[in-house]
């Protein structure tokens, strides 16, 4: 749904995946730009199920203001539960945002489910989710989310090269990583394209998918830089880009 950052772009929103799945309708992160995005894929703030977080830094999250404010909406109120999945320290975080806005974000018609998720697998509906600490802030985790058909996708959110990663995406269908800055602009706590091909074939997943990227990543060589390290198919990810299984 987006594949940029926080810095604007006419061509990327910043994160978020959509994950539908036996009638079910997920999102990983809701960066700015996701709610707009929904309405292209012709879903609403009704449609989402669940909201995993990877972290809290605004490219993120921050349209979860706007979608627990459009689901007050007085004449079409949201009525269906949200279940909010993150790392610990999230419950404080959501408490704080909500007391900002007063009551402009409380629920009307449904509840919210703060579920503090640390490093352990947990099921949702049938869908088997695994997460661990990433290598970027102390909120930070990655998801493995493992299909009734056997099938698993692995997303990073921000993270820096880390053991927990390749753990975590180990002999993956997809890794969606994180490729925030070529190689010559590395940054802590992000990942490059040779790391991710490093990291990806460590962890022996089928397919890998780079996203987050900055606005100077689109001018650079991140395939040959990746494929350089990685064996199995690459994607770049954009926004609206498409996967079935």
């Amino acid at each position: 749904m987006g594949s940029g950052t926080m810095v604007p772009s006419n061509e990327r929103n910043s994160s978020g995946v959509l994950l539908e799945y036996e009638n079910t309708c997920s999102m990983v992160d809701f960066g700015y730009g996701s709610m707009h995005s929904l309405l292209k894929k012709g879903l609403t703030y009704h449609d989402i199920d669940r909201i995993y977080f990877t972290h809290n830094h605004p490219d993120h999250i921050c349209d979860l203001v706007p979608f627990l404010f459009a689901s007050r909406y007085p004449k079409d109120p949201r009525k269906k539960d949200l279940q909010i999945i993150a790392g610990p320290g999230f419950k404080q975080f959501f408490d704080t945002l909500m007391k900002a806005y007063k009551n402009w974000l409380v629920p009307t018609a449904y509840k919210v489910e703060i579920i503090e998720q640390d490093e352990e697998t947990k099921s949702y509906d049938g869908l088997v989710v695994t997460s661990k600490k990433m290598k970027h802030i102390e909120l930070s985790r990655g998801y493995r989310f493992e299909f009734s058909n056997g099938k698993s996708v692995v997303v990073s959110g921000d993270t820096d090269y880390c053991d927990e990663m390749i753990d975590l995406g180990r002999k993956a269908d997809l890794m969606i990583l994180e490729c925030s800055m070529p190689d010559e602009m590395k940054v802590q706590g992000h990942m490059t394209p040779s790391e991710c091909g490093k990291l990806a074939q460590k962890a022996n997943c089928r397919k890998l998918c780079l996203t987050h990227f900055y606005p100077v990543c689109d001018q650079k060589n991140l395939r040959g830089k990746c494929l350089a390290e990685y064996s199995g198919d690459l994607f770049l990810a954009e926004d609206f880009m498409e996967f079935d299984f």
